[in-house]
Order: C-alpha cells, then structure tokens, then sequence
C-alpha cells in the first residue's frame, strides 16, 4: 500500500496576497513580512465569510470588531490557498438566482435593443418593451 504524495497546504496574506510559510503556528500578534497585517485575524481565518452572521462561518465563533486585527479566537484555523469553498456557494447562489429569475443580462440586453433601434419608438412601446422582456414574451 503506497500512498500518494499529498499537495501540500499553502497559506496567502489575505491583503496582499503574498504566499506565506510557517514554520510554526501563527501567533495572535504575528504580521505578514510583505505588508505588516496581523495574520492571526479573522480575514485570514477559513471560517471568515462576510455574508455569514458576524462574518464567521463558525456558530460558536465569539464577536470581534476588527476583523483585520490580530485576535485570541480558538476557532482561528488559517485560510488555505485554493479552498474556495465560500466563493463556490456564492457562485452556485447566483447561478441559481440567475436561472430563477431569467439570467444575467438577457432582459436589460432586450429592453437596450428595443430603446435603442428606431428612432420614433414612443414611450408607450419602450414601456410595453421592458415589460414583455420582463416576463419573457
């Protein structure tokens, strides 16, 4: 039984990007060496999701102000470099919102068309335009 070489995991400064090494674990007041942000902070954290009640992922996760500032939270586990997850529900929410209210762009890309063509189109068919563009007739 031989396993296979796991990727290993990498960690980025979430303000600058920069990808980071540890050697050991991240302490509360440690700061990136490119850009001096508090790396044990909430932005950094894989909990962090700014849609999320408190912005934190974790239902145990305790109220903190500064999201950017070095804090003592228990839940802090660092944010690996590649692991989407939170980006992906979002995508996946608006593709869905997309699909159930008819897309991004075709209704507004319709209604600019029927404005923008002739020239002596009154309002009453610009209105009746968007109207019908709305509810996809």
């Amino acid at each position: 039984m031989f396993r296979t070489r796991v990727e290993e995991e990498r960690f980025a400064c979430y303000k600058c990007e920069e990808e980071l090494v540890f050697d050991v674990k991240v302490a509360r007041l440690d700061t990136c060496p490119n850009c001096s942000a508090y790396l044990h902070s909430c932005r950094n954290c894989r909990f962090w999701s700014p849609s999320a009640h408190n912005q934190c992922i974790e239902n145990q996760g305790e109220f903190i102000r500064d999201r950017e500032a070095g804090n003592f939270c228990g839940h802090f586990s660092f944010r690996v470099v590649g692991d989407d997850t939170a980006t992906a529900e979002v995508d996946t929410a608006k593709s869905r919102l997309d699909a159930l209210f008819g897309g991004g762009g075709g209704a507004a890309s319709a209604v600019t068309a029927a404005a923008v063509t002739p020239a002596a189109v009154t309002p009453e068919d610009a209105a009746r335009a968007r109207l019908e563009a709305l509810f996809k007739k």
